[in-house]
């Protein structure tokens, strides 16, 4: 079931053409902030998995690379078949390894649009559209080689190709949304929760039917919905190891279980299994090695080091709560007020509520459990960036909060308006410093290390701006050995001990006794030490001894 809100622009053609100007206007803003952010820190392998992935070699070198990269590496590769000139040249800039991220989140943003006007009206899908554009944590990762964008993407791609085929049931829209769901297993393993969760999306889909079938006709119709499920689990699921296995270049699929070197106890559990020890295993060897790995150094805290949160750090584990608290500073406030709105609606709404299993439960399922999952049982908390996976179905949900636009007051209206222009102004003003946003709870932007670092706010994006200050101010002196005074300059996840895994107390002295006179890039944080202030410390403190 659709509702259909009206929009005073005249045609679909008119509001495809403000959908696309959306669109246009975040890929600009892509294109003309990216131009001085510098690489980041995982970028390098991810561009190196890529490229080998167009090698066929998908062997791994580390845990989480995945062959969605390869579409990063892709311009590269194209121009190594160039004679040298101009277009070599502009194909191999890494630049052009970014805006192939660009492109895909942009592709991303017209499915938010389509689904949202599909399930809720005009108005509502250029809202959902307009949230995606403004998102500055969206805009921020997909000027970035890495798979965080592509998980979100293929994440909301699959969930509409799913509900799509659950109110449709043509083989088309199943083997459309089956495919969607092969290629999130191979942009991030945060995907693989996908599968059991879109499958119980599609029997709660039918449950109203089949109760109703059910008193009707006996147990009968409960063995043909079981039959039909079957025949979904069994064509998906090879459609899915098929995109898969294409995916890792078909390295060693097949192999049996026992041939597997697996470091969690899980696998390694079913691998000492009779029953299971011989059983080949339909993907391929890389695949299912990354997951055991990405499994047991997300356990045991080995490649991630120190947690960050509120003045508080931790080594290993993560904070419950983590990505509410996050949330609650990274989102535009606006934003999270019509989210907020628009999922009380889907419960306080009559009409809403009777839709539930038809439509919603396809977004609300996976919000859930990544939501729950995120926020009390996942220990790699260093970057908002994992999270932003639930959004872009966070954005089509938030769209049905402006269904009934034509019905809406004067006042309701101009609401709705204002908190869009408030999102803009808010997003625009961070420019182009995207990945270092937060929201007006943090008022004095040179403070946000007291709540979050790492990823969320210092990648080591802003190294260009770094250098230019630092030749402005040879007095200046960049990440001190010890105690001294002067100029000083620290980056944000330094000063905290996220990223001085071995002695995280380094710039104890700094962070405890001083305040920050200005950021660089939002990301490097100035401070000015007079002698005087340096005497005082040794003075009252053991720091210099």
């Amino acid at each position: 079931m659709r509702v259909q809100g009206s929009l005073p622009l005249g045609s679909r053609r008119g509001q495809n053409m403000l959908g696309l100007a959306l669109i246009a206007f975040f890929l600009i803003l892509e294109v003309l902030s990216v131009q001085r952010v510098s690489l980041t820190a995982d970028e390098p392998q991810h561009y190196r998995y890529g490229m080998n992935i167009l090698n066929l070699d998908s062997t791994r070198f580390d845990d989480s690379k995945m062959p969605f990269s390869a579409l990063n590496a892709l311009p590269k590769k194209v121009a190594s078949w160039l004679p040298p000139g101009r277009a070599r040249d502009f194909l191999s800039d890494f630049f052009m390894a970014r805006f192939m991220t660009m492109m895909f989140s942009a592709l991303s943003a017209c499915v938010v649009f389509l689904w949202g006007r599909e399930l809720y009206g005009d108005v509502a899908g250029l809202v959902a559209l307009v949230l995606y554009v403004f998102d500055p944590n969206l805009i921020a990762h997909s000027q970035l080689v890495t798979t965080d964008v592509y998980a979100a993407g293929t994440l909301l791609l699959a969930c509409y190709g799913i509900w799509k085929f659950a109110n449709t049931r043509r083989w088309r829209d199943g083997i459309g949304g089956a495919f969607a769901l092969g290629l999130s297993q191979i942009a991030k393993y945060t995907s693989i929760a996908l599968v059991p969760l879109l499958l119980l999306a599609l029997v709660l889909h039918d449950l109203p039917a089949l109760l109703v079938a059910y008193r009707q006709r006996g147990l009968a119709i409960a063995a043909r919905y079981i039959g039909r499920w079957l025949s979904y689990i069994l064509l998906g699921g090879a459609i899915v190891a098929l995109v898969i296995n294409i995916g890792f270049v078909w390295n060693r699929p097949f192999l049996p279980l026992r041939q597997y070197a697996f470091r969690t106890p899980l696998f390694k559990n079913l691998q000492n299994m009779e029953i299971m020890r011989d059983l080949p295993v339909p993907f391929p060897y890389p695949f299912l090695e990354g997951l055991d790995r990405v499994m047991f150094n997300e356990q045991n805290g080995k490649s991630f080091g120190n947690i960050y949160l509120l003045g508080q750090i931790r080594s290993g584990r993560g904070f419950a709560g983590y990505y509410f608290v996050a949330s609650a500073l990274k989102v535009p406030i606006a934003t999270q007020l019509i989210i907020l709105l628009a999922l009380i609606t889907c419960f306080v709404d009559r009409q809403r509520r009777q839709r539930l299993l038809q439509n919603e439960v396809f977004l609300l399922l996976p919000v859930t459990f990544y939501s729950l999952y995120f926020n009390f049982f996942y220990n790699a908390q260093i970057g908002f960036r994992f999270y932003i996976v639930i959004f872009p179905l966070l954005y089509v949900l938030a769209g049905g909060l402006f269904a009934n636009w034509a019905g809406f007051s004067a006042k309701q209206k101009w609401t709705g308006m204002a908190l869009m222009a408030y999102l803009m102004i808010s997003v625009l003003s961070y420019y182009p410093h995207y990945l270092a946003y937060f929201n007006e709870l943090v008022w004095d932007r040179k403070y946000a290390y007291k709540y979050l670092a790492d990823s969320n706010l210092d990648w080591g994006q802003g190294r260009y701006y770094l250098e230019e200050y630092l030749s402005a101010h040879p007095e200046a002196v960049y990440a001190p050995a010890g105690v001294m005074s002067g100029q000083l300059v620290v980056s944000a996840s330094d000063l905290v001990g996220a990223t001085t895994w071995e002695n995280p107390d380094q710039y104890k002295w700094l962070r405890d006794n001083f305040q920050p006179t200005r950021a660089i890039a939002y990301q490097y944080l100035v401070f000015d030490i007079s002698p005087q202030d340096l005497q005082r410390l040794c003075s009252q403190t053991s720091y210099c001894r």
